[in-house]
This record gives structure tokens, sequence and C-alpha cells, in this order.
């Protein structure tokens, strides 16, 4: 249980710090792609409004987004096409990037789009009608192009080597966060075992006792009550014990090849008696030849414990149904009617004393603490095991394993 609440802290601190730096990192690199247009559509619509040709330094300058030196740093050509979409200038005194050939090919390529603005290769255009004719000009961006992609790997190699070291370090430390929480679990169950046994002492003295005084002839209604509720005080002890060693993952050793299609007729034909005694309908649907490794005390009880819930809780002349399947996973269903469950009641019907219903747990004996043992089962075997139900009138329960 430590281990696995260590892994998910683990896992959850590293997909956070992941998360974080997939946001930062996509953020700024957006921003600075952004950044690269905004300037440069800055730069376009300045030679679109001045026919081609940067001002004089100090006019128009109403963005802000060029120096002195912007007319010598800025690489472009400019093209004109005719109504009838014939290339008829095409200005190269400007860029040296490319050549004729290059530049015509980008001109029909963009002229074929409907869009004003754009990028084309590493070349940002923009596209206005004037005098009857469409003008495109091409701003060569690939410096700045260039810098935003080699920041983009700088940063996602930054990232990564961040991620590394912050999951290295989560991995260390959550071994020391978790320390206090394994000492107060380690502390928790021995409490429960320790105070388990000390608790069994007394308890069977009284019973011895309540015996001898009924061989003296002493044998009444309190005696027999003091009987009933020292044997469920000695049950709910011994199932505690069980469930605080249920905690511990199943040991190899102790694992053998069990015959699980036997194992589970056998246990229910067991409830055959009780199903007729309480006029229920008891069907049994199990496959032959389903084997697994595990431990046959644990299987049996497992099956007992799924089967005595639905028998309890299924109400009179109510359908109880017990299934094992060999799928992708050995499954066993186990289904009963009832006469009511909440949707809402099913993610807390494995916890420790959960009771859907005070009254009626207390009729038919229940401590609230024997799915939370089949819970334990199940995933000591690292398997799965979850309760449904389709109209709140019947449970179905599915292990698998």
């Amino acid at each position: 249980m430590i281990k696995n609440l260590r892994k998910r802290f683990s896992m959850a601190a590293i997909l956070s710090i992941f998360v974080t730096f997939t946001i930062l990192m996509l953020a700024i690199n957006v921003i600075n792609y952004y950044k690269i247009m905004e300037n440069a559509d800055a730069i376009l619509t300045t030679l679109k409004e001045n026919e081609g040709y940067f001002p004089a330094f100090g006019e128009n300058q109403n963005n802000g987004h060029w120096s002195k030196e912007t007319p010598f740093e800025s690489r472009y050509f400019i093209a004109t096409i005719s109504e009838d979409n014939t290339i008829t200038t095409i200005d190269m005194a400007k860029v040296q990037a490319i050549d004729i050939t290059q530049a015509r090919r980008y001109v029909k390529v963009v002229s074929s789009l409907n869009d004003t603005r754009g990028f084309y290769h590493d070349y940002r255009y923009i596209r206005y009608k004037e005098n009857g004719n469409t003008v495109l000009i091409f701003l060569d961006c690939t410096r700045s192009l260039e810098n935003w992609r080699t920041f983009l790997e700088a940063s996602c190699l930054v990232a990564t080597i961040g991620l590394l070291i912050s999951s290295i370090l989560i991995v260390f430390i959550s071994g020391r966060i978790m320390k206090p929480v394994a000492e107060s679990y380690e502390k928790q169950k021995r409490f429960i075992t320790d105070a388990g046994h000390e608790i069994k002492t007394p308890l069977a003295t009284i019973d011895a006792d309540l015996t001898v005084l009924e061989m003296d002839g002493i044998s009444n209604e309190w005696t027999n009550d003091i009987h009933v509720q020292t044997k469920r005080l000695a049950d709910l002890t011994n199932n505690l014990i069980v469930l605080s060693r249920m905690q511990e993952t199943l040991k190899p050793e102790i694992l053998v090849d069990l015959d699980l299609s036997k194992i589970v007729s056998t246990v229910a034909n067991l409830f055959d008696a009780r199903a007729k005694m309480e006029n229920k309908t008891f069907e049994k649907d199990v496959d032959s030849n389903i084997y697994i490794k595990g431990s046959q005390k644990e299987m049996e009880q497992l099956i007992s414990i799924l089967m005595d819930n639905a028998f309890k809780y299924s109400p009179e002349e109510g359908i109880v149904r017990i299934a094992l399947h060999q799928k992708k996973k050995t499954e066993l269903v186990v289904y009963n009617t009832t006469d009511h469950i909440s949707k809402k009641s099913l993610p807390h019907l494995f916890d420790r004393f959960y009771r859907t219903d005070q009254s009626h747990n207390s009729q038919t004996g229940g401590y609230g603490i024997g799915l939370s043992i089949a819970q334990a089962i199940v995933r000591s075997y690292k398997g799965k095991i979850e309760a449904t139900t389709e109209d709140e009138k019947s449970l179905k329960i599915t292990v698998e394993i």
C-alpha cells in the first residue's frame, strides 16, 4: 500500500511538473512566434504604404517596429500581377537569397491562395490591390525564424533535462515524505494485530466462564446473549486481524497452481442448502479448467465472502448468481437482487465498516468488513474488484484476476 501510495504521489508530482513545463514552453514559443509575425507584418505594412520603400527615419513610425537599421537589414522582393494573372514585374533588388526562378514559383503559389497575409517557406507575404493589379511583397524572415527554431529546440531540451532532474528528486524525496506515513501505517497494523490477540484472551475466558456457570445450572437469556455477543466480538477481532494481514502482498512461495473452477464450484455448492432454506433462486455458471496461481485458502475465503454477502443482502425469494469465465483475464461475477442500493454508495462498499443501511445490517449480523477483506485479497493478486448496479435493485460484484 505504501509503495503504491509513493508511486502515485511521484507520478502525480512528475505529471504536474511536465504539464507546467509544457504550458510554459508552449506559451513562450507561441508568444515569440507571434512577435515575429507582428514585426514582419509591421514592416510589410510600411512597405505597402510607401510603394515598396522605407520612408526616411522619423516618418511613419506609428508602431515602433523598425529603426534606422531596419531598411538595411530587411530582405524582400515585390511582384506585380496583372488582372489576367500574368506576372508583369518582380523587383529583386533587395534580396539575394533566392533567384528569379524561385521568386516566380513563390509568386505563382501565393497568388493561387486567398490569404492576404501568411508565410510561404520562410517568407512572410502581404497581398493587396493597386491600380487594378495585385501586388505581392515577400519579406525574408529566415533569420528570425531560425532563431525561433533554435530557441524552441533549446527550450525543449532544457525542459526535458529539467523534468528528468525533477523526477529524480521527486522519487528520492518521496521516500522521505512517505516515511512518516509508512511508520504510522505499520504502527496501525501492529496495533490492530496486537490488540486483536490481547482481546482474544479475555473473550475466550468470558466464554469459558459462562460455560462453567451453565454447567452449574445458571443458564438464562442473559447468559445466552453474552455468548452471542462474545462470539460476534471474537469474529470481528479475527476479521480485523485478517484484514490487517491482507494488506501485505502474497509471497511467491505460497502461490501454487489452483483449479479455480473446482474451488468456485465447491464453495458455491455449500450455499445450496441456504438457498433452499431462504427460498432464494441460486444459479451457477462456472466454466471448467480455469487455473490460476494463488493460495487455496485465500480463494475460498474470497468466494465465501462474496457469496455470503450476496445471500445476506438479497431479499426473500431473491436471485443469487455466481459465474466464472476465462476472458482476457479470469473473471468471477457474483450477482444478487436487493431491496435497494444507491449508485452513490457503490464506491464505499469496500470501505471498512461501511453500511448502506444500518438497520438492515444489524438484522443480518454484518460487520461491514467482509468486502474490505475481499478487496484486500484481490489487490494482493494485483487484480481488480468493482461493484455495479444497473437499476439500484441489484448488485453485481466483478473480480478480475
